[in-house]
């Protein structure tokens, strides 16, 4: 693919409502546009790779979490606390996606609008139906999570941070991931490493959308 059409998709209407113009700008979609063009990617193999690129984001979006609980990702994953708050980080962005117009690619067994109901269900549940993806290294943590341990700046911009950039270019709001950036970046500055519990972190989500709709509210 060359330079010349890269430019064009990353130039595809940045003011207007098309799905093209909201995939192609943020900055993850950005990147993998230049990354591909620079190696000559077919554009075949690009237009998958863009499809993907929302799915994937999708499931990074437990990164956050995961680094804000200072736990393994299976002891994470095993309690539902934490994973309704991923459900909710979920819904967020694909409540967003639906607006744009933009349809995310299934890379999992659920389509990606099941995932949160998954998430969301009982332990007992979620232990039958989502087995797959308690299957990993039961000390294995997301790479945010290393990242603070070691006391590196995170890519929280770069993951959950594109869901408010997808949101303000809708005119929306994205409350929930907002609030997970804003928590992961007080976690980066803290001289103590936070350990969220699944239940207060759990609040802190619900307490910023209760907020979002109340500031909707006062200016209706």
């Amino acid at each position: 693919m060359s330079l010349i059409l890269c430019q064009t998709l990353l130039s595809q209407d940045r003011g207007a409502n098309s799905a093209t113009g909201h995939l192609c700008q943020t900055l993850i979609v950005r990147r993998a546009i230049i990354g591909a063009a620079k190696r000559m990617i077919p554009l075949c193999v690009l237009c998958q790779t863009v499809l993907f690129v929302h799915t994937k984001l999708l499931l990074n979006l437990n990164n956050a979490i995961n680094a804000l609980a200072n736990r393994p990702l299976k002891e994470e994953l095993s309690q539902r606390a934490y994973r309704r708050c991923l459900a909710m980080a979920q819904r967020e962005l694909l409540g967003l996606l639906d607006a744009a117009g933009i349809r995310p690619a299934q890379l999992t067994p659920f389509p990606p609008h099941w995932i949160p109901r998954l998430l969301a269900l009982p332990d007992a549940w979620f232990e039958r139906l989502g087995r797959r993806m308690l299957k990993i290294d039961p000390l294995a943590r997301s790479s945010m999570s290393d990242d603070l341990g070691a006391g590196r700046k995170t890519e929280i911009d770069w993951i959950n941070g594109e869901v408010p950039r997808l949101a303000e270019r809708l005119g929306r709001k994205a409350p929930v991931n907002a609030r997970l950036c804003a928590l992961v970046r007080e976690a980066e500055q803290a001289k103590t490493r936070p350990s969220w519990s699944g239940d207060a972190l759990l609040a802190q989500l619900r307490e910023a959308v209760a907020g979002a709709r109340s500031g909707v509210l006062a200016r209706v």
